[in-house]
């Protein structure tokens, strides 16, 4: 007996041992990942700075109240410009710092005060440089190359290299998007005809939901600049409809949110409240193909809350060519997006860092002058001020985002939902890069595995809910035609349940904790028999079910490592892990073992 104790105790320390490892190693990504970015040496905005000190802009406290607010600028001395038609809807209004007022006195100010989330400076945000063809792409009859799956009848989805790099008619044949919302916080969207623009020729079957327009403070966010027509059409266009080009996930919704003007440039409390009001509409993800060198405490409240909500995000990591994340995307909620060219390779405008997490398509035209860029249908200014309506090859890191988003449709469209399950979904999927990861991230994204990715750990849970309740009714069956000898003398639906959480609970852990909680590995090892064996356990019935609940932690542990869908952050490869995975297994086999075998006490 007492041999077989300190066997127990030894097994639960060497298991202790080798799991420690892979905490600590995804302890210490996860604290990595929530660094900022150091701010960026950027060239100033045409319209004079990244930084308007006479201008202050503020977050009220969710639920204040149009009256609370109007109270709360009474108390500061100062009168609010509102940023929107309904002032108290996300609770944001600026206003300008009188002349020879100190910026920093007047935001201290507001940050003490109750009704005041976040206060700040209004800062400027902006299109990437550089991402716009001058002229519509040469049409090309050549078509795409025959992967056997299904494709678009669209006649110029054959120039689109970038759909193939991602294997999009792989991930098509399993999702397209459908039921999910994503919103396109850019410079508006064609989307319909009416006083203010046009709806763009390939959108017509692209499904809407209602917007708003940040700038001009009305419901009709049209694109008068032809960047946000383009990301939307990345994300969206129109597809199988025998023209022009393809989208990417084109079964979901677009909500088009106007916030940069037909220059190219946004305020930051305009792009905050625009986070705000798409996580409250409806909208499941978020494309930010925009930024700047410069935090800002507004944006970085709205991106926290709409990760709250459930969220995702995903953001441009800049065009400056250099190291350095942008903003919104270097902040821990929102997904960085890298961009690479044709062959593959980080892209010469593409910006680089610690906080990219994924690479996608962004086009190069210095590799490929003509067929180089990313291709999707726009409107773009003539030079008169009239929008021409045409397709046009852009490059960039604005390009690549809309990609990963898009993506990130196609799988939650698989009942991935969680911002943070979707990222490492994203990330454990991508294709490996021909770099370092603070250039590509994980890698390469890839629709194809992320969907299949997804489907199996959506799809596995949902099996093993559905054997444990056979295997439940079979065992207990059997279990009382032979007098209860499986699971013990006195009590056969013991061991048949303990054998049920042990397959369930990981299931239940990391829909609680996400796919990339360190949490994890405890939940998918032994050491809750272990741990409760090691208590003092001598009756014989409490001793087989320990075996069976060590069984089922085993068997779901092998389950998802060979389907690769074990919910650790994606910075664990296989081979850091497979020693913690061979002593979980083989222990759980050794507990059920020493349940059947001693007798009682």
């Amino acid at each position: 007996m007492r041999s077989k104790s300190g066997a127990l105790r030894w097994m639960a320390v060497i298991a202790l041992a080798v799991a420690a490892v892979p905490i600590a190693l995804t302890w210490r990504a996860t604290r990595a990942a929530g660094q900022e970015a150091a701010r960026l040496d950027w060239p100033a905005p045409a319209s004079g700075g990244w930084t308007r000190s006479g201008e202050i802009e503020v977050q009220f406290r969710p639920g204040s109240g149009e009256d609370a607010i109007k109270a709360a600028d009474d108390r500061i001395g100062l009168s609010p410009a509102w940023s929107s038609a309904k002032p108290d809807e996300e609770e944001i209004d600026t206003f300008e710092a009188p002349a020879g007022s100190d910026p920093q006195a007047l935001l201290s100010k507001l940050q003490s005060d109750p009704d005041v989330l976040a206060a700040d400076v209004e800062h400027v945000y902006t299109e990437p440089e550089s991402v716009k063809g001058a002229a519509p792409a040469g049409s090309s009859d050549a078509p795409a190359p025959d992967s056997g799956n299904w494709k678009p009848n669209d006649p110029r989805y054959g120039e689109q290299w970038n759909f193939r790099m991602v294997h999009s008619e792989q991930a098509w044949a399993q999702s397209r998007g459908m039921g999910v919302t994503v919103a396109v916080i850019d410079t508006g969207v064609a989307y319909e005809d009416n006083r203010k623009g046009k709806r763009a020729r390939d959108f017509g079957e692209t499904r809407f939901a209602r917007g708003y327009d940040f700038t001009a403070h009305d419901a009709l966010p049209n694109d008068d600049n032809g960047h946000g027509t383009h990301v939307a059409g990345t994300i969206a266009e129109s597809t199988d409809n025998g023209e022009g080009v393809a989208g990417l996930a084109f079964d979901a919704t677009i909500m088009p949110l106007k916030v940069l003007t037909a220059q190219g440039w946004g305020r930051s409390s305009d792009i905050a409240e625009a986070i705000r009001w798409a996580a409250d509409h409806g909208a499941n993800i978020i494309n930010m193909s925009l930024g700047g060198p410069v935090p800002d405490r507004l944006m970085r409240s709205a991106c926290a809350y709409a990760h709250e909500k459930g969220v995702t995000i995903v953001c441009a990591a800049g065009n400056s060519g250099q190291e350095g994340v942008g903003y919104p995307a270097a902040y821990p909620e929102c997904i960085a997006v890298s961009a690479v060219g044709p062959t593959g390779k980080l892209s010469f405008y593409s910006s680089w860092g610690r906080q990219v997490a994924i690479a996608a398509p962004g086009g190069d035209k210095m590799i490929d002058p003509n067929n180089g860029g990313i291709l999707q249908n726009t409107v773009l200014d003539d030079g008169t001020g009239a929008l021409v309506d045409d397709y046009y090859s852009f490059q960039g890191t604005s390009m690549a985002s809309p990609h990963v988003a898009a993506v990130a449709a196609l799988v939650e469209a698989q009942g991935i939902r969680d911002p943070d399950d979707v990222k490492a979904v994203l990330q454990r999927s991508a294709q490996r890069a021909p770099g370092p990861r603070a250039r590509y991230g994980a890698g390469i994204v890839d629709a194809g595995a992320a969907v299949a990715l997804a489907g199996a750990i959506h799809g596995d849970g949902v099996a093993r809910f559905w054997f444990v309740a056979l295997l439940f009714v079979c065992c207990y069956l059997v279990g009382r035609s032979r007098k209860g000898v499986l699971f013990g003398p006195r009590y056969p639906v013991v061991g048949a349940a303990a054998f049920a959480f042990g397959l369930l609970f990981p299931d239940w852990l990391a829909g609680y904790l996400g796919q990339t909680s360190y949490w994890n590995l405890i939940g998918h090892s032994v050491l809750i028999p272990l741990g409760l064996l090691m208590l003092g356990t001598t009756g014989r019935a409490e001793r087989r079910a320990l075996g069976w609940m060590a069984l089922g932690l085993a068997l779901h542990l092998g389950w998802e490592f060979l389907r690769g869908t074990l919910p650790v952050s994606p910075d664990l490869t296989t081979i850091r892990i497979f020693p913690w995975i061979v002593v979980n297994v083989l222990a759980g086999f050794g507990i059920l073992a020493s349940g059947l075998a001693r007798r009682d006490a």
